[in-house]
């Protein structure tokens, strides 16, 4: 026996499963989009971060490299806010590199805040502050960090928190050989794109 045709329209099975085949395809193409933008996200960042590391290396080594390192030694900035390398070059100048590291309160409430803010001496209101300066005493040039993203946290005041920040500061004068490694870290980026000088002391 012959059976006819439907021809009275789509059932409303083939309008759920055409629904649902339309949004498997939306969400596939959202999710490319998105992960494309993210990558291309990254890539900025990466970029920013390896510009900013270039200039300050470049300018930090071509004291070291054309006039030579005589002296060396560090002490802490006021308020223990970071960290000041003090340089005497062989010609009898000064170069000073000062690194900035204030970290501030990334707690949403307080039963976050004593363990994140609290134990350290954070105080709650605190933004991030990140940057390093370089060049002689009297005219110290400032490169604070690229922005590659922030939030704004609004408890106890609106304050800044920072993706990228310096999470280390280590200094080393073994061997007649200064190096100093500054650690940035991000999430995405990790610390791979840290400062790193390396310069020998009075090399004759």
């Amino acid at each position: 026996m012959i059976r006819k045709l439907n021809n009275k329209g789509m059932t409303a099975i083939e309008v759920l499963v055409t629904f649902v085949i339309v949004v498997v395809i939306v969400v596939s193409m959202y999710d490319g989009i998105m992960d494309l933008k993210n990558r291309e996200t990254i890539a900025s960042y990466k970029l920013s971060l390896v510009t900013y590391k270039n200039l300050l290396t470049k300018d930090i080594q071509d004291d070291l490299a054309k006039i030579g390192l005589a002296t060396v030694r560090t002490e802490s900035l006021t308020g223990g806010t970071g960290y000041r390398v003090i340089m005497v070059l062989r010609d009898g100048s000064q170069r000073y590199l000062e690194v900035t590291q204030i970290f501030g309160c990334a707690a949403l409430d307080d039963l976050e805040a004593m363990d994140l803010c609290d134990d350290y001496g954070i105080p709650r209101d605190r933004s991030d502050e990140f940057s390093i300066s370089y060049g002689p005493p009297d005219d110290l040039v400032e490169y604070p960090l690229p922005d590659l993203g922030h939030e704004v946290i609004d408890y106890n005041g609106e304050h800044t928190i920072y993706s990228l920040r310096i999470t280390g500061v280590d200094v080393s004068t073994s061997n007649q050989v200064f190096s100093i490694k500054v650690t940035m870290s991000h999430p995405d980026l990790g610390s791979r794109y840290s400062l790193n000088i390396v310069s020998p002391i009075n090399y004759p």
